[in-house]
């Protein structure tokens, strides 16, 4: 019996994820950024963001990486960035029977206001990398985060 296979899915799973990703990155960077919460969901790492009366805090799923790989900063228009990076091994006498982890620069961007950028907590441990983001009106000089 002969058929056409219209998507190959084993072939095409990890590039379908990256188109979608890619895709996901343009919308999510366009004014009133109607897909926010679904770009969230399908991003390079997961996070859990709390708003408590005092702070915000934000859980991020980072297993694998050292904290010399990750950093945190704030800009001046209000934009909390989380860069992680994994280099690509590459090596001639390494065969991979199975690749799933990827490489490259991975990154969370949130527009948070009225924090005090002073107050600001960074730390890492067990591969969650946890910020709080002190509320306030007033603002601090420091805009990159050292990590515990």
């Amino acid at each position: 019996m002969f058929r056409a296979v219209p998507f190959n899915i084993k072939g095409n799973v990890e590039k379908g994820h990256e188109a979608v990703e890619r895709l996901l990155e343009f919308l999510a960077d366009q004014s009133g950024n109607p897909l926010g919460r679904v770009s969230g969901a399908l991003s390079s790492f997961r996070v859990d963001v709390i708003d408590t009366e005092a702070a915000y805090e934000i859980f991020a799923e980072l297993a694998g990486f050292r904290k010399e790989q990750i950093t945190v900063s704030y800009d001046d228009e209000g934009y909390l960035r989380i860069k992680a990076e994994r280099a690509d091994l590459e090596r001639d006498d390494v065969k991979f029977l199975c690749r799933e982890r990827r490489t490259g620069e991975f990154e969370r961007v949130f527009k948070i206001d009225g924090i005090d950028k002073g107050g600001v907590n960074v730390a890492f441990d067990n591969g969650i990398l946890h910020v709080v983001l002190p509320k306030t009106s007033d603002e601090a000089n420091r805009t990159v985060f050292d990590i515990e």
